[in-house]
């Protein structure tokens, strides 16, 4: 169990107890005095809970735990004690509580309240209710989860609130640039309005115009497609006239290719 250098030191530091214990102050005495000053000096504290079969079990297996063993029961702490070791815990981290006073404060009460509704359980009921330590050390522990958990939801949601009002804000933005952009474009649209007017009023002009030329047009129209009815006709005629001549114009032809010197 012991380097070297562990012994030297050991050797060196129980040489003149072991001496003026009358030993010789050999290796071994030296060691057994050490080992006899440890033995005066070691103290082992074992801390168990009352809560279930376990410590009951542990009892019957080791009987030193209770024949070699000073029992001291630490049944319940204080209202001082209470609120310095809740102090301790919730300092462990910088929780950034406003009232800490105020919360240690209620962790004491809460705790002091259940130990005595414990006490009235048992006085009617015959029924034991442990309110160890750990009970406190587990409520401040529950207490840090559920404060970590609703922060995080609140920081989520405030997360999505922030987001939302930059998108109200840049909506907002965006509508006063629109609003100015009118602003500035309105003489713009006044006169372009003016000039639309005008405009319409020419073409309402033009379009009366054009409905006389149409209506002119359609005449014209009408007297060409009737002239055009009777060259049409007079074609036909001369067509026909030329169909009627063309045999006639074929034989003499004819006849007059037929036609030799003799026979004039």
């Amino acid at each position: 169990l012991y380097k070297g250098e562990d012994m030297d030191n050991i050797m060196q530091a129980c040489k003149a107890a072991c001496q003026s214990a009358g030993f010789v102050p050999n290796k071994a005495n030296v060691f057994n005095t050490y080992i006899a000053r440890v033995k005066a000096c070691v103290h082992v504290i074992l801390a168990f809970s009352p809560v279930g079969d376990a410590f009951r079990t542990r009892l019957r297996m080791f009987p030193s735990l209770v024949n070699c063993c000073t029992i001291d029961w630490f049944a319940e702490w204080p209202g001082e004690a209470l609120y310095s070791v809740g102090k301790q815990q919730m300092t462990v981290e910088d929780l950034k509580l406003p009232n800490l006073d105020g919360i240690l404060s209620l962790f004491k009460t809460v705790h002091q309240s259940v130990e005595k509704s414990a006490k009235h359980i048992f006085a009617h009921a015959k029924r034991p209710i442990y309110i160890t330590p750990t009970s406190f050390l587990e409520l401040i522990a529950s207490f840090k989860k559920v404060l970590g958990m609703r922060r995080d939801i609140v920081g989520t949601v405030r997360t999505r609130l922030q987001k939302g009002l930059d998108a109200l804000g840049a909506a907002a933005y965006a509508v006063a640039n629109m609003e100015n952009e009118i602003k500035a474009k309105q003489p713009v649209l006044e006169q372009t309005k003016k000039e639309v007017s005008a405009m319409m009023v020419v073409i309402t002009e033009d379009k009366a115009k054009a409905a006389v030329t149409k209506e002119s047009c359609e005449k014209v129209e009408a007297e060409a497609k009737g002239q055009a009815d009777e060259a049409t006709a007079i074609k036909e005629d001369a067509q026909r006239d030329l169909n009627e001549a063309l045999p006639a114009l074929n034989v003499a032809e004819k006849a007059l290719k037929a036609l030799k010197l003799a026979s004039l």
